[in-house]
């Protein structure tokens, strides 16, 4: 059995054809953000891409190791190097949290806790996991820097982004990302981040 995380793929017949594997993760990801995971079944994601069950399953063993391999898919355009500082940090998640197709998306993963735990898990140890540790690796940085009081305790920072971060993907509307920008500032300020001189 593949350990969590892991995208099981299934090599065996004819040579892949690389436009297929787009079509069908592309197609995968539509589906999951449209109608969950449970309405992502591999007949409708096949019938999507316009290729046989059997393309599907020759590359991909199961709908959960599909699933995992279409969110990674959905990563490819997202800048995966850790921020620098706070201030880079709050630019970027203000822009990625701006895009309706990636709050659509976290919701879906969100809502899978309960039917599909295997798919969070994935996705919390190979994604959220990580960015976690960064915010706090960049606010020791920040306290060292002068820009938070010395005795500031940098999991709190990491706990008030991810709520702030939470809080976005969980309300209604359209947010921009400048208003989100001002949210993350306005929590940040209020924890006693001063904002480095340019």
């Amino acid at each position: 059995m593949a350990e969590p995380g892991s995208v099981a793929r299934v090599d065996r017949g004819r040579p892949r054809n690389p436009g297929n594997d787009a079509a069908i993760l592309d197609a995968a990801l539509d589906l999951f953000i449209e109608r969950g995971a449970a309405g992502a079944s591999i007949e409708a994601i096949a019938r999507q891409a316009g290729v046989a069950k059997l393309t599907v399953y020759r590359r991909w063993q199961s709908k959960e190791a599909l699933l995992i391999a279409a969110l990674e898919h959905s990563r490819e355009s997202v800048d995966d190097t850790p921020p620098s500082t706070i201030d880079d940090l709050v630019d970027r998640t203000a822009e990625l949290l701006s895009r309706p197709r990636f709050r659509a998306l976290m919701a879906r993963v969100i809502g899978a806790s309960v039917d599909q735990p295997e798919l969070v898990q994935a996705y919390t140890k190979r994604h959220l996991e990580p960015r976690m540790t960064a915010v706090a690796d960049i606010a020791r940085q920040a306290i060292a820097a002068g820009h938070f009081a010395p005795d500031t305790d940098p999991t709190a920072v990491q706990d008030a982004v991810t709520s702030a971060i939470s809080f976005v993907l969980l309300h209604a509307g359209e947010p921009t990302a400048p208003e989100i920008k001002q949210r993350l500032h306005t929590l940040l300020q209020h924890m006693g981040y001063l904002v480095p001189r340019r």
